[in-house]
């Protein structure tokens, strides 16, 4: 897209969406980078999306499907090493989101990416009334979304999933807190650029010095 928006933000991202994080990654190189998004559920709500599943083996669904899919072993015993390339691909590798904070999430990875919402502005004057409707779209789109189920803790149905599936019990855990985290790290675009040196501002002011010293020199 040809039109400049303030501090990098973008109407039109290039979005690429799929389970399969490791061949996706096998399209950027030093030259083009991306960054990776992802959203948690916690795994009792797993079975909302029948479709979660389907693209993997069979084994992969018995159990622990998050901690085989971002382990990439998705046969066989699994154990405290594949878990640990889990938590490491949720803390280091991805911009968080999670489930019960969706409307949250969705926005602050709009705003981290530099996202421009329909009929925003992209310019510095209209940031807040590009959030504005940033959000009320957003609550627009999860209006129908289904809600979170609750299990009884103690309930035997409970204890007989959680040990089947406690590995990624903890990786839904470290989801949430990971995205805590980030209410830290993971800010605006426009901010990112200002903080490095890159504000368009900066720019425009730069060249405004220059021009008297180019009519002085004439």
């Amino acid at each position: 897209e040809n039109e400049r928006l303030y501090n990098g933000q973008r109407r039109s991202p290039l979005i690429i969406t799929s389970p399969h994080i490791r061949e996706v990654a096998e399209l950027f190189d030093q030259d083009h980078f991306g960054r990776m998004f992802s959203f948690y559920r916690h795994p009792i709500d797993y079975d909302v999306h029948p479709r979660l599943k389907e693209k993997l083996p069979p084994e992969a669904g018995a159990n622990n499907f998050l901690t085989r899919l971002l382990s990439d072993v998705h046969s066989g015993d699994i154990g405290f090493k594949e878990l640990g390339i889990a938590k490491q691909v949720i803390r280091q590798v991805t911009v968080t989101g999670t489930r019960d904070l969706m409307a949250e999430s969705l926005f602050r990875i709009g705003k981290y990416f530099g996202w421009v919402p329909v009929s925003g502005t992209g310019t510095k004057d209209g940031e807040e009334k590009d959030d504005i409707i940033a959000k009320s779209c957003i609550d627009n789109q999860l209006q129908a979304f289904p809600g979170e189920r609750y299990a009884d803790h103690n309930s035997r149905e409970w204890q007989v999933f959680y040990n089947a599936n406690k590995m990624d019990c903890q990786l839904y855990e470290l989801a949430r807190s990971t995205w805590r985290a980030q209410i830290q790290t993971i800010i605006p675009l426009t901010l990112q650029k200002k903080r490095a040196g890159e504000d368009d501002e900066d720019e425009e002011d730069g060249d405004e010095e220059l021009q008297p010293a180019a009519e002085g020199g004439r």
